[in-house]
């Protein structure tokens, strides 16, 4: 298993920390975490995989999208690293948490979809109370994750 964040010392030795300190792991010697810039030489995470592979099973991105000018280099990565084949997935679950930009999120699954990939809504779930109070914009937008699912077409 390979997780990433961005480049920075800090935020890599924090996902350290947290694989190092979930009791839910069972094997944390299998888990790398590890610095990437989207949009970068991909070989650097598909050389992390434990065995030999073209790509990756499943990719999970969470609350991604919301950097709008970096949605193509996102999805050239996904298309680098996801093993191509029909039980390959790309999990994306977000929180619109600037609403007034809420269609600029929902265009990278435009995007996606103009990349080659089929894009399904898994799930649209309301949470209880919005991550951060006192930001502006609609709370019940605020509070709802949405989760799609990208995939390879069928051939």
């Amino acid at each position: 298993m390979v997780v990433t964040d961005y480049p920075d010392a800090h935020l890599i030795q924090n996902l350290q920390y947290n694989i190092d300190h979930c009791d839910m792991i069972l094997s944390r010697a299998s888990i790398v975490a590890t610095g990437y810039l989207w949009g970068n030489d991909a070989s650097k995470l598909t050389s992390l995989l434990a065995e030999p592979a073209d790509g990756f099973d499943l990719l999970i991105l969470a609350d991604i999208i919301f950097n709008h000018s970096e949605h193509q280099k996102l999805i050239n990565t996904v298309k680098a690293t996801l093993k191509v084949g029909s039980n390959a997935k790309a999990l994306v679950f977000f929180t619109p948490y600037r609403p007034w930009l809420f269609e600029k999120d929902l265009a990278f699954f435009d995007l996606a979809r103009s990349s080659g990939f089929v894009v399904e809504k898994i799930t649209e779930t309301i949470i209880d109370k919005v991550m951060f109070e006192d930001d502006p914009g609609d709370e019940m937008l605020r509070r709802t994750v949405f989760g799609y699912q990208l995939s390879w077409p069928s051939t």
